[in-house]
C-alpha cells in the first residue's frame, strides 16, 4: 500500500510532458485499487458476522429441538407408566375380588388365566384355533374394505347415485348382524365363507359411508381449477379426489378392524367346530372361565397389534400427502 502511494507521489511530482499518459496515471490506478481493498474489508467482516449469527441461531434451534424431543420422550414414558399402573391396579383388584366378593367360577383369577393361556399356547390349541379366526377376519376385512370403497366410487360416478342407494344402505346397515348370522349360515354353510361374509358386513358399511364423506369434503374450487387445466375425469378422480379422501378411508379402516374380528367370532358362535369363537363357546359349556378369558386375551393382543399396524400405515399416508406438491395457486 505504501509502495503504491510512493509511486503515485513520484509519478505526479515528476510528470513530464514527453512521457505517455498511461505511465503518469499508474499511481492513480494503485490508489484506486487500495481504496477498493479498504472498502472490501468491512464487507468480508460483515459476511463473517452474519455467518456467525446464523450459526448461533441454528445452534439455538437445535438445542430447542433437543429439549422438545426430551420432553416428548418424558411424556411418553409417563403415559406408559400410567398405563402399566392402571393395568396392575386392575389385576390386583381382580385377584382380591375373585373368591371373596365374586365366585371364582364366574370371573376366575389372573393367575389361573395366565396358567391356562400358557397351557393352550404350548400344546398348540390356541394357535390352531387362532389361525382359523385370523384367516376369516383377514379375508372378511379385505373384502369389506374393497367392496365398501369400490361401491362408494361407483355410486359417486353415477348421477344421483348416492341419493338412490343411500336408503337401501342405511336400512341394511341398521339390521343387527347377529340376526343375520343364522341366515348366512343356512345360505352358505358352516365353513369359511359365512364367517368371511359376516366379518365383511361389519366393515363394508362404515367404509362406504366414510369414503363418500371423503369425496364430499374435497375442495370444489380446487376441482374446478384442475378441470380448467384440462385434466380428464379419470385423472381428476385418481390424482385429486381419491387421495383427498384417503384420511377418511384409513380412519374407517382403523375403526372397523375390531368389527371384522367380531363378525368372525359371531359366525363361530352360531355354528362352527373351529376358531377362537368355538374355543370360547366350548370352554363356557365346561364352565372353564380361565380358558374363556385366555382366549379373549389372545384376541385382545392380536387386535392391538393390528390396530398399531393400521395406525402406522395411516400416519405414513398422511406424511406422504403432506410432502407431495399441492395443486392450486401458490
Amino acid at each position: 500500500m505504501s509502495r503504491c502511494r510512493a509511486r503515485a507521489t513520484s509519478s505526479i511530482s515528476m510528470r513530464r510532458p514527453d512521457l505517455p499518459r498511461s505511465m503518469t496515471q499508474s499511481g492513480t490506478i494503485c490508489a484506486r485499487s487500495s481504496s477498493t481493498s479498504e472498502a472490501a474489508m468491512p464487507a468480508r467482516e460483515r459476511h463473517a458476522q452474519a455467518h456467525e449469527a446464523w450459526a448461533r441461531e441454528q445452534s439455538l434451534l437445535l438445542d430447542e429441538e433437543r429439549r422438545s424431543a426430551g420432553h416428548r420422550r418424558s411424556r411418553t414414558l409417563r403415559v406408559f407408566a400410567l398405563r402399566i399402573g392402571v393395568l396392575a391396579g386392575f389385576l390386583v383388584l381382580w385377584s382380591a375380588a375373585s373368591g371373596r366378593l365374586i365366585d371364582s367360577l364366574f370371573v376366575s383369577d389372573p393367575i389361573s388365566v395366565a396358567r391356562s393361556f400358557i397351557q393352550i399356547s404350548l400344546d398348540g390349541t390356541l394357535w390352531w384355533h387362532l389361525r382359523i379366526t385370523l384367516l376369516e377376519m383377514t379375508l372378511g376385512y379385505i373384502l369389506g374394505v374393497a367392496v365398501g370403497v369400490g361401491l362408494a366410487i361407483v355410486v359417486s360416478l353415477i348421477w344421483r347415485g348416492e341419493q338412490i342407494v343411500r336408503p337401501l344402505m342405511l336400512g341394511v346397515f341398521a339390521i343387527p348382524k347377529v340376526a343375520l348370522a343364522p341366515l348366512v349360515i343356512v345360505w352358505f354353510g358352516i365353513y369359511l365363507l359365512p364367517k368371511v361374509i359376516l366379518a365383511a358386513s361389519l366393515v363394508l358399511f362404515i367404509v362406504y359411508f366414510s369414503t363418500l364423506a371423503g369425496f364430499a369434503a374435497v375442495n370444489r374450487d380446487l376441482v374446478a381449477s384442475v378441470r380448467v387445466m384440462g385434466a380428464s375425469r379419470a385423472a381428476l378422480f385418481l390424482k385429486l379426489i381419491l387421495p383427498s379422501a384417503a384420511p377418511y378411508i384409513f380412519s374407517a379402516m382403523r375403526i372397523t378392524l375390531p368389527g371384522a374380528l367380531i363378525g368372525a367370532i359371531i359366525g363361530e358362535f352360531v355354528s362352527s367346530n373351529r376358531g377362537v369363537g368355538f374355543l370360547i363357546a366350548y370352554a363356557s359349556s365346561r364352565y372353564d372361565t380361565a380358558q374363556v378369558f385366555a382366549a379373549i386375551l389372545s384376541l385382545l393382543m392380536f387386535s392391538l397389534i393390528l390396530n398399531a399396524i393400521v395406525s402406522r400405515l395411516e400416519k405414513y399416508v398422511a406424511r406422504w400427502r403432506s410432502e407431495e406438491p399441492q395443486w392450486g395457486p401458490a
